[in-house]
């Protein structure tokens, strides 16, 4: 007996949940372990409107849950200021987040899987959005330009190949991966630029 669209809609909910975590771990964990993933930049221009479009549906969609959430609050005769702040704040922010992480996973999904099971050595030119910034987890950071979140930032990146970059500047990035994007191994200044030969290597 086929199973009605009211059973099968919260399963297909729950694995599309389940996937979207295991993309968002695999790009942070890419981040951690010092090879970030790229996208490419023809990639992202041609899949950014469809991208974005996504992103507002699913920015939507938190918007009514989260209101219709505000409201039974609202309702409520034991409405608590805690509960009442933490609902409002959940209409500002949280369709504001799932549309950013949206975004980000549109835009890497098909690339990434794509460059971890069938990519090869490639090398793919990206522009240099600003080199400020560390952390303990991400020292010596260099940011590439127009780049989803959780993408585009590489770590621990040679002083001596930070101090030759600047905005706007134009990179090669090294790595595992294909035309749509690549798992950053090495970065070096575009064909153009003095870097010296193995200067490059990321952790």
């Amino acid at each position: 007996m086929a199973k009605s669209p009211s059973r099968l809609l919260p399963r297909v909910f729950l694995f599309c949940v389940f996937g979207f975590a295991i993309h968002l771990w695999v790009l942070l964990g890419a981040l951690i372990f010092g090879h970030s993933f790229v996208p490419s930049q023809a990639y992202v221009n041609a899949h950014d409107m469809i991208a974005k479009s996504v992103a507002i549906l699913i920015g939507c969609l938190m918007l009514f849950f989260c209101c219709r959430k505000f409201a039974k609050d609202f309702q409520s005769p034991n409405l608590s200021t805690k509960t009442f702040l933490v609902s409002g704040f959940g209409i500002l922010v949280v369709p504001l987040i799932f549309g950013v992480f949206a975004r980000a996973i549109v835009l890497t999904a098909y690339p990434l899987w794509l460059a971890a099971v069938a990519g090869g050595d490639t090398q793919l030119e990206f522009s240099v959005g600003d080199i400020a910034g560390s952390s303990m987890r991400c020292p010596h950071i260099v940011n590439l330009a127009d780049m989803p979140m959780m993408t585009g930032t590489l770590c621990d990146v040679p002083e001596a190949v930070r101090k030759t970059l600047y905005p706007g500047m134009r990179v090669l990035l090294t790595g595992r991966g294909t035309a749509n994007g690549l798992f950053a191994a090495r970065i070096d200044v575009a064909p153009s630029g003095l870097a010296l030969p193995g200067e490059g290597w990321l952790r």
